[in-house]
């Protein structure tokens, strides 16, 4: 099953099988759906939007960019059976 958490204009999308368990598969803008990709602005990394452009969250270094990014997944892989998660059959 695919599942999915929207947080900070963000939507983390995973999925699950009892085989493998659980799988970080993509990061989405909010406002158009498309992928979101790590970029240096200078001294700092944000995540932008490949579509629209959107600067969504700036880190003072990688590793705290690193660090977001795992608690996120965490927090997805947690939360299977919160009603803020999404799920979607998969095909």
């Amino acid at each position: 099953m695919k599942i999915s958490r929207e947080d900070d204009g963000l939507r983390f999308i995973g999925e699950w099988t009892p085989e493998a368990g659980f799988v970080a598969c993509d990061v989405e803008c909010l406002r158009c759906g498309r992928r979101i990709d790590p970029h240096h602005q200078g001294d700092e990394i944000g995540l932008a939007c490949v579509g629209c452009g959107v600067t969504i969250k700036t880190f003072w270094s990688e590793t705290e960019l690193n660090v977001y990014m795992a608690e996120k997944w965490n927090q997805l892989r947690q939360a299977c059976t919160h009603p803020t998660v999404t799920l979607h059959s998969s095909s």
